[in-house]
């Protein structure tokens, strides 16, 4: 230990201590950088915000619309079955080339480990942006939209699972003469099986929710038509679909919770079976033809395409214009993180502490509705009392995170070591000694992880809030694609990946310090 590592400790400044301070600065400078005056609420909005909650009671429930409803909601269930499926796919894939079992640390793991990077940095919804201007409104560019970037992280999710299994086995059949195929499928895939399945309903569970907003670019299904409610203010429209995104997310939640949960083969085969049948059926709801891929039509506009995006430029107002964006896209990750966290957590806590009454049942419902509607919907709705800028891209993503954060942290909670907090109650603690001295110790670097985890999540997602002019990246890069300027959409989202790759970086050390 060196002398001012030694000084640090004898002053109290653990790596936990210094990660609570540099929170704390960078809250208070994200509060900054979005600003705190009388000049963020819109008072002229709330009529139509208060008429967007009443009408809650009164959804849209004409014949017509309600057939309307169920063929966007199978379009959106196609999308995310043919996108998670080929994710799967892709993801299986590149764990190969990413997995030191296979490829070693070697110039190979290092090419694969690098490419797979900028697919992972980029959210779904720019994916798609970009694969309208080849393929126009093509079922094939949802699908695709969430296929590469879910494929990029699955790979590193799978490798990951590989290099951390057993070895033994795997290095036993190699030393008995076994090929790296046959040492892997004999000695290693047996062991992760599960963590492989689970996973993968997970993100079927992810590729609901993103099937969803990309309907919001115009590719079809709830999220299209949520948009174009929005634009009309039909608001009981609006309450109709989110019933029916509410339900399809619910459902995939729950499949997903049963198959990572179930310990019966035969409900797991079940499920899987039940997938695989959804299969062939969404290729038919969707209407995709694969041939569009290598058509003339689709070549030539790629090629067309990439004549007008490369070499990538800065915007017409330069680096000002881009370091500007790139700060209030940080400042907005920073303070949606802080909210959606602190929120989810409070409602977590009452959740667990209902147990199964009513008031249980209506927060998770709420949390339910809360991470099933997109955000860029929030967003749009926000904007309607918030003037534009960064703060209804803050809170749209922070409302969109309480439910996934809400849920992360319910679960958490619920599988913690009760027995810290059932000693505390034995010797007459009240409820608030029991949280803050029996309950958060235990769960309080996990916490933590998964809110790191998701502020990496909701770098990505800043892109999706800037469609509806909530600052940052994605609004800079909205009106670079309304130009048609795609030189400078590359630009920007050179910035968006360095930026992700620089907090991906900074997460890990932070979550490393909490270890």
């Amino acid at each position: 230990m060196t002398a001012t590592s030694s000084q640090a400790a004898q002053l109290g400044w653990t790596s936990r201590r210094r990660l609570a301070v540099a929170t704390t600065a960078a809250l208070i400078w994200g509060f900054t950088r979005a600003g705190v005056d009388n000049q963020i609420l819109n008072v002229g909005g709330w009529s139509s915000f208060s008429r967007f909650w009443r009408a809650l009671v009164n959804p849209e429930l004409a014949g017509d619309f309600l057939r309307l409803t169920w063929d966007a909601t199978v379009t959106t269930l196609s999308f995310a079955v043919l996108g998670s499926v080929l994710s799967l796919l892709l993801g299986a894939i590149g764990a190969v080339g990413l997995s030191e079992l296979f490829a070693g640390r070697g110039m190979l793991w290092r090419s694969v480990r690098a490419l797979l990077v900028i697919p992972r940095a980029i959210h779904e919804i720019l994916w798609a942006l970009l694969l309208v201007q080849v393929l126009g409104f093509d079922p094939l560019v949802a699908v695709l939209a969430i296929a590469i970037p879910f494929g990029a992280v699955t790979a590193k999710v799978f490798a990951e699972t590989f290099d951390e299994a057993d070895r033994a086995p795997f290095l036993a059949l190699r030393a008995s003469g076994a090929n790296r195929v046959q040492a892997f499928a004999y000695g290693v895939l047996p062991s992760v099986r599960g963590d492989l399945v689970s996973y993968a309903f997970y993100r079927f569970e992810c590729a609901i929710r993103s099937a969803a907003v990309l309907g919001v670019i115009g590719v079809g299904g709830l999220g299209f038509q949520l948009d174009l409610s929005f634009e009309t203010l039909r608001y009981g429209e609006i309450w109709t679909l989110i019933a029916a995104l509410m339900l399809l997310s619910g459902g995939a939640e729950a499949m997903s919770t049963r198959v990572r949960s179930s310990r019966s083969r035969l409900a797991t085969k079940a499920t899987i079976g039940l997938l695989l049948v959804l299969i062939p059926l969404s290729v038919n709801w969707s209407g995709i033809d694969p041939r569009s891929l290598w058509s003339a039509r689709t070549v030539s506009l790629a090629r067309s395409f990439g004549n007008r995006i490369f070499p990538p430029r800065l915007g017409p107002d330069g680096w000002g214009e881009l370091v500007s964006a790139s700060i209030d896209t940080i400042a907005m990750s920073v303070l949606a993180t802080a909210l959606a966290a602190t929120m989810g957590l409070a409602l977590a806590l009452l959740s667990r502490g209902s147990g199964s009454s009513l008031r249980s049942f209506l927060i998770r419902l709420c949390l339910l509705l809360t991470r099933a509607v997109p955000a860029p919907i929030w967003a749009f709705l926000f904007v309607l009392i918030l003037f534009p800028g960064i703060w209804p891209g803050v809170v749209g993503l922070a409302v969109y995170n309480i439910g996934v954060l809400g849920r992360l942290f319910a679960e958490t909670i619920d599988e913690a070591d009760d027995r810290p907090t059932a000693a505390l109650a034995a010797i007459g603690a009240t409820p608030t000694q029991r949280f803050f001295y029996g309950l958060l110790p235990t769960t309080a670097p996990r916490l933590l992880a998964l809110a790191l985890y998701r502020w990496e999540v909701i770098v990505r997602e800043t892109v999706v809030v800037g469609v509806v002019g909530a600052g940052g990246l994605g609004q800079l890069i909205n009106e670079h694609l309304a130009a048609r300027d795609f030189a400078a959409v590359l630009g920007a989202l050179g910035a968006m990946v360095v930026i992700a790759l620089c907090l991906d970086a900074l997460s890990a050390t932070a979550r490393t310090a909490l270890r």
